[in-house]
């Protein structure tokens, strides 16, 4: 079993031991290094539900994260972790109230991170400006491999995966048919995990299908990382 003890850590945070609210928490001196489990969280929040945002004149990043409330469980656990080591305020979430385009009211939780410099380069693996659009878009960063590790993949998981039977599928339809071929690859490549692209139905995209053979390995590799209320999904 892979478990993260087992590695060594790259570092803490240089705002550990300062109070959040003081003068002296800016974002320059957010610098990191930050420990490996961090980081692996970050990468699987940011492929699923998680955005990076650019604050600070460019300067920082800082990580917004958005459960729906029936999700709690897995979003108090989040928040947990990254309050604990000093990444975010320790006010628990509370439930807020979203009119969608459609006039539909949904209900979730969200989370922001401290700004941090040293989450820049994370940004720039996973976003590419769009002038016409004036905006950033979410891609695949063409080095992810190297950094889907066992946890991000349980992260990514969490956030935007679902059973399908005796199979799992994993939703991403912001993505370009060729980005989630890509990840299909990436999945295979890196812990022999067979998965395809599926149609999400006309205009809503395409998701990650695992196939039925992979689960049992698939399982083996994220379950030490999925939280107890998510484990159904797994089958």
């Amino acid at each position: 079993m892979f478990l993260y003890s087992q590695l060594p850590l790259i570092g803490k945070t240089i705002n550990k031991n300062l109070n959040n609210n003081s003068k002296d928490n800016i974002t320059s001196l957010k610098i990191g290094p930050h420990n490996i489990d961090v980081i692996s969280i970050i990468i699987g929040s940011t492929l699923g539900d998680s955005h990076l945002e650019k604050r600070s004149n460019g300067i920082g990043t800082r990580i917004k994260f958005i459960q729906s409330n029936k999700n709690v469980e897995y979003l108090m656990w989040y928040h947990k972790f990254f309050s604990d080591r000093g990444y975010c305020n320790s006010k628990i979430p509370e439930l807020k109230t979203r009119i969608r385009k459609n006039g539909e009211n949904t209900f979730e939780y969200s989370i922001n991170s401290y700004t941090y410099a040293s989450f820049n380069w994370i940004h720039e693996m996973f976003y590419t400006f769009d002038e016409e659009r004036n905006k950033y878009i979410k891609i695949v960063p063409k080095n992810l491999e190297e950094f889907l590790t066992p946890q991000a993949l349980a992260v990514w998981f969490m956030d935007d995966g679902s059973k399908s039977r005796e199979s799992a599928r994993i939703a991403t339809n912001n993505f370009t048919i060729d980005e989630i071929k890509k990840l299909c690859l990436i999945l295979e490549n890196k812990y022999n995990i067979k998965a395809s692209v599926q149609s999400s139905g006309k205009s809503k995209g395409h998701i990650l299908y695992i196939y039925k053979n992979s689960m049992v390995n698939f399982s083996k590799i994220v379950k030490p990382f999925i939280h107890p209320s998510l484990l159904y999904m797994l089958n």
